[in-house]
């Protein structure tokens, strides 16, 4: 398929000489609104001037100076403006002074509409993590200006450029890269495909680029866990809890802070995680194995009112979710005051029982099931990326050189 043009360069149209005749520059546009090709005409005063020489003069200034704004991203296009409601905005200022703002359609403006789709289609910490990286690409864009051109002119080269500040001035790693630019791919096919006002996805082809770093967390091992174990079921018996089950039942942090008595069933042994807050977005189920539901027991949790969050203030279940950084920032503290290496995360419970149920001999289908994969691909890979699983066989019975 041709691609469509945006745009037809200036040129003199003279009349073939004629100087009776109007003389004008000619060119096109396309209309973001209508998708169609539409021409304009700048007579600049040709017919003041009575000499041919005198007009292709003119006429090569205009083109130029035409051609010097439609560089920029400058089109003809008369735009109104018009009220929306800033999604970017720090929480600080939206108190202040409001979100709600006035503005010719820019940048800003389509991201705003965009995460206002994105805020009723993931779960919130997902929202968030769209919202904190847009935020730092439409301060970016506005810095250099592309807020006076129009969306469809923003290029390939643009991101790239973006992408290429954030690993230079952050340092960021290639992952990060990777999710700015499936973030910023999807907001470019939101424009094209509910909006109609950009051709084609500037996000293509982009260079490998950013940090190679390891962000994964580690699985802890077995001294590293007893340390910890010790220090928390005296410490912080609420977030050893929080540990166990994210240890026996693969549930995601965010998940578990989430989590509701009524979730756990008794009779069945099986916590049901709702598509309110699960991951997937949708309504899973999970095993509990029996030394979770015996310690859950041993704590009276199946006596307590189906509406408590599990996890609440006072190291109780409550009425009250606890902030979705609140266990993160506890384990911290406790692994560094235990002096332990940084790359064991709180995360890391749900690694660590993936690795010790792995070694266990659970099959791969088993382990789908259990860790709420899509796919067994999706956990194959998993193993792969996570996991060095012992063999009796490698180590203890290798042929000798």
């Amino acid at each position: 398929m041709r691609k469509k043009k945006i745009i037809v360069l200036p040129h003199l149209v003279d009349a073939g000489g004629d100087l009776s005749r109007d003389w004008f520059v000619e060119y096109s546009c396309r209309d973001p609104r209508t998708d169609k090709l539409k021409r304009f005409r700048e007579y600049g005063g040709f017919r003041k001037l009575k000499s041919a020489k005198e007009r292709y003069a003119l006429a090569k200034q205009i083109i130029s100076e035409i051609k010097d704004k439609l560089s920029t991203g400058w089109t003809p296009f008369k735009e109104e403006k018009l009220t929306y409601q800033d999604a970017l905005i720090l929480q600080v200022h939206a108190d202040r002074w409001g979100r709600e703002r006035e503005s010719l359609p820019t940048i800003r403006v389509y991201l705003s509409e965009f995460l206002d789709v994105k805020k009723v289609t993931v779960i919130a910490h997902s929202y968030q993590t769209y919202r904190s990286k847009l935020r730092i690409f439409a301060e970016w864009a506005e810095h250099q200006k592309l807020d006076d051109i129009h969306i469809s002119c923003i290029t390939r080269e643009h991101i790239c450029d973006f992408l290429l500040y954030m690993v230079e001035q952050n340092k960021v790693s290639k992952r990060t890269v990777l999710k700015y630019k499936q973030i910023l791919h999807g907001f470019f096919d939101y424009m094209i495909q509910a909006k109609g006002i950009v051709l084609a996805n500037p996000v293509h082809d982009i260079p490998d680029m950013g940090r190679l770093t390891d962000e994964a967390p580690r699985p802890i091992p077995e001294k590293e866990r007893s340390m910890l174990m010790s220090y928390m079921r005296k410490n912080d018996p609420q977030l050893w809890l929080f540990c166990q089950m994210e240890y026996y039942c693969a549930i995601r942090p965010n998940e578990l802070r989430q989590l509701r008595i009524l979730d756990i069933d008794f009779v069945k042994r099986i916590i049901r995680v709702p598509c309110t807050i699960s991951k997937n977005r949708q309504t899973e189920f999970v095993n509990m194995p029996n030394q979770l539901y015996n310690v859950l027991l041993a704590l009276k949790v199946n006596e307590l009112e189906g509406d408590l969050y599990l996890f609440s203030g006072g190291g109780r279940p409550g009425k009250v979710m606890l902030g979705k950084n609140n266990f993160r920032f506890r384990f911290d503290r406790i692994r560094n005051r235990l002096d332990l290496s940084a790359s064991y995360k709180l995360y890391s419970f749900k690694h660590t029982g993936g690795v010790e149920l792995v070694n266990a001999g659970v099959d791969t289908w088993e382990l789908q099931r259990h860790f709420r994969h899509k796919s067994i691909d999706t956990t194959e890979r998993y193993i792969r990326r996570n996991f060095a699983v012992k063999s009796d066989k490698i180590k203890n019975h290798f042929p000798d050189i």
